[in-house]
């Protein structure tokens, strides 16, 4: 199936998909930092030394990283806990990434926590795996874990998910390494079963996974599938199997920039070897154990010695003068040392030697490894490495030293401390090309050791060289940083803003008196009652409506002046000015007067209604204080005929055709009548004395009806009439006033 490789160059060998990590193009980044011509073809000629990083790691028998994390190593402990140093203070973190003590066998030495490995897309989705021996019967484990969701510091112990299990039958040759290839799967080393001398047979047995190397992958169907091209894929043997016949492979490794495979195969009584795998293998490789240890014939079954289909190692070392057990480790492509890249690094377990070499990926054997015990001794006062467990890298690329005292060394160049400004053990140059820190004026030195070194100032201690900041932080265009004037004295900051106040002054100086309008007020020289850093001085002229040489607001505020209306002008100012009216003259706006509940206005046309009464722009027929329209609206007076006057209010007597209201009816009333309907004279106060033929509307017919009477002989007006009385008619004609009546 198709993988995903993060941040990965790809290219390919013979059909399978190889990635070259970022660390390797940032080495080559790097190299031109370092060197300013191409990488040499034969590396080793720069000066080694190391440099204790940690003490008091207990059994400590690996260290590595995810990819991309140039933050962080994380070291494994045989008895169970993972720790997490911090590489670029230097320190170690106190909580454990994680701790699986109480799932593990750890009764003899080879047993307990014994391999980690971060997917090749850790950042993404958390998963990491370790390979342990369990508290049940000491069986081996692979198992998934993830990283917590909160924490990236701190593992979730309740993700575990086991991959794959073995049974053991005894408790050594456990193996233990897991790394992904270059081809996104995961590599586990498996050992023989343990005991001497592999009496099951299990490392020519390819149905058992001891005594092998598998290759799975982990990103299909769950716990694992395995890869198509596995070479006992569909054949005879177990699928998961890529290369057998090995005894104890205690730590492989691939080369990050070849994918060349390199494996340290710990021998019985006589012999070491170290295995070679190249990037186009198509695995299916023996490695000979049992009937071969290193070169030699063991006079054992199971294959036949020095038979053409075994691969013989590439290095092989007796026991000759305490040497007993190899501990495999990398080849070099770190940052720090460009030169030394292609250079395997390995150790001696029993003689506590180290040695490296430099193999051509096709010759027979490696050449003579070089001996680099004493170059690598620490200095006074870093420990002595003894006891070597194991070797690891970080995200740079950079090899590191585990020893079973508890200690963690890092190899780097002997001028380690011409290099490494900051005394964390990285070259300055690897972590300023990576992004860990910060080099703002690209001369080599990250910003802390500019600052530090007195190469460049930092007078505002925030970390960042003054020559970085002056662009954006010089207000005065003096070459200096405003907060460094301030801060000698040379400027002033009254309002503590870090802008010197010579840069404000011609916004925030209002009386022109060469004084930040701010340090007025903070001084006490100049007012400022309402609190918005403008002297009063300097709003009076816009705002002191009264002229009594306070600003409105503080008037209003110190409860001098009254804002009912919450607009911050006095209401005396409005009033006196027309803007707002004060019909009762209690000194508050009407407006206040309604909304405190003081004053009514039942028509709601925003003024007081006694106001509107008292100078006549409304009625109130009925003397009750409240407007006719009110009293009708809420129903306390009645208006059956809808002319808005109250029906208390209006005439209830009258004499019929009488329409001027006289007393009397005679022409001028047919005239008046005639007025109103044509001659634009208004409308009669009694509709209903108009009404000649009581029909119970004002029409023409009525003023001739009036006429016939006069002079025609004509039938009576009704009544009520001649005297006067009330209408016997009901009808909705209105009689607001008659005055012809006594």
């Amino acid at each position: 199936m198709g993988h995903r490789f993060r941040s990965a160059e790809r290219r390919e060998r013979n059909g399978r998909t190889m990635r070259i990590s970022g660390s390797c193009r940032l080495l080559l980044l790097v190299a031109g930092l370092f060197m300013g011509a191409p990488l040499p073809v034969d590396g080793g000629i720069t000066p080694l030394s190391t440099r204790r990083i940690a003490l008091g790691v207990p059994q400590v028998l690996f260290v590595t990283a995810p990819e991309g994390d140039y933050q962080r190593l994380f070291m494994v402990q045989r008895t169970g806990a993972i720790r997490i140093y911090d590489m670029v203070s230097g320190t170690m973190l106190p909580t454990p990434f994680l701790n699986i003590a109480s799932l593990l066998e750890t009764g003899f030495n080879e047993q307990g926590l014994l391999g980690l490995a971060f997917h090749p897309d850790y950042a993404t989705n958390g998963f990491f795996y370790v390979n342990y021996t369990s508290s049940a019967g000491g069986q081996t484990r692979v198992a998934r874990y993830s990283v917590s969701a909160g924490n990236p510091n701190v593992a979730n112990p309740a993700s575990a998910s086991i991959l794959l299990t073995q049974a053991q039958f005894a408790a050594n040759h456990n193996g233990g390494m897991l790394a992904f290839g270059p081809d996104g799967y995961l590599y586990i080393g498996l050992g023989d079963g343990g005991s001497g001398n592999d009496p099951q047979g299990n490392g020519q047995n390819i149905n058992t996974q001891l005594g092998k190397l598998l290759r799975i992958d982990v990103d299909g169907a769950a716990p694992f599938t395995s890869p198509p091209d596995n070479p006992f894929v569909g054949v005879a043997g177990l699928d998961q199997i890529w290369a057998y016949g090995l005894r104890n492979p205690w730590r492989f490794s691939f080369d990050r920039v070849t994918g060349d495979l390199y494996i340290a195969d710990v021998g019985q009584n006589a012999w070491e070897e170290i295995d070679f795998q190249p990037a186009s293998s198509l695995g299916g490789e023996n490695y000979g154990w049992r009937c071969m240890e290193g070169n030699s014939c063991t006079g054992l079954t199971g294959c036949t010695c020095n038979s053409p289909t075994l691969t013989d190692p590439i290095l092989a070392y007796s026991h000759a003068g305490g040497a007993c057990s190899v501990t495999g480790g990398y080849v070099y492509r770190g940052c720090a040392m460009p030169d030394m890249h292609g250079l395997y690094f390995y150790a001696e377990f029993c003689a506590n030697t180290i040695f490296s070499f430099e193999y051509d990926g096709v010759s027979p054997v490696a050449p003579a490894p070089t001996n680099r015990t004493s170059e690598l001794v620490p200095p006074p006062g870093n420990g002595g490495i003894s006891s070597i467990s194991s070797f690891g890298e970080d995200a740079y690329g950079e090899m590191y030293i585990c020893d079973l005292n508890g200690e963690v060394f890092k190899i780097v160049p002997a001028d380690i401390d011409q290099q490494d400004c900051d005394g964390n053990f990285v070259v300055d140059a690897c972590e300023i090309a990576v992004g860990a820190v910060v080099d703002c004026n690209g001369n080599g030195l990250s910003d802390i050791c500019d600052i530090t070194s007195g190469a460049d100032t930092d007078c505002d201690g925030n970390g960042v060289p003054d020559s970085c900041e002056v662009p954006t932080a010089d207000c005065n265009g003096n070459g200096i940083l405003d907060a460094c004037d301030i801060a000698g004295g040379t400027e002033t900051d009254c309002n503590a803003n870090g802008i010197p106040d010579a840069c404000e002054i011609a916004a925030f100086d209002c009386n022109a008196n060469g004084q930040h309008d701010s340090c007025e007020i903070d001084a006490g020289t100049a007012g400022d009652c309402d609190g918005n850093d403008v002297p009063d001085e300097c709003q009076i002229a816009t705002s002191d409506c009264n002229n009594n040489g306070i600003l409105d607001a503080c008037d209003i505020g110190a409860g001098q002046s009254i804002d009912c209306d919450l607009d911050e002008t006095p209401d005396e100012c409005q009033i006196a000015a027309g803007t707002s009216e004060d019909c009762n003259g209690n000194q508050l706006l009407d407006a206040c007067d309604i909304d405190l509940g003081l004053a009514i206005d039942c028509d709601f046309d925003g003024r007081i209604d006694s106001c509107q009464i008292s100078e006549g722009s409304a009625p109130d027929c009925n003397a009750n204080g409240a407007i006719d329209s009110c009293d009708i609206a809420t129903g306390g007076s009645e208006d059956l005929d809808g002319n808005g006057v109250p029906d208390e209010c209006e005439a209830t007597e009258f004499i019929r055709s009488d329409c001027n209201a006289d007393g009397a009816v005679d022409l001028a009333d047919p005239i008046r009548a005639l007025g109103g309907l044509f001659g634009g004279v208004g409308v009669p106060a009694c509709n209903d004395a108009c009404d000649s033929n009581d029909d119970g509307s004002v029409d023409l017919a009525d003023p001739i009806h009036t006429l016939t009477w006069l002079f025609s002989s004509g039938p009576d007006p009704d009544a009520p009439f001649p005297a006067c009385g009330t209408d016997p008619t009901d009808d909705l004609l209105p009689c607001d006033e008659f005055d012809g009546c006594p």
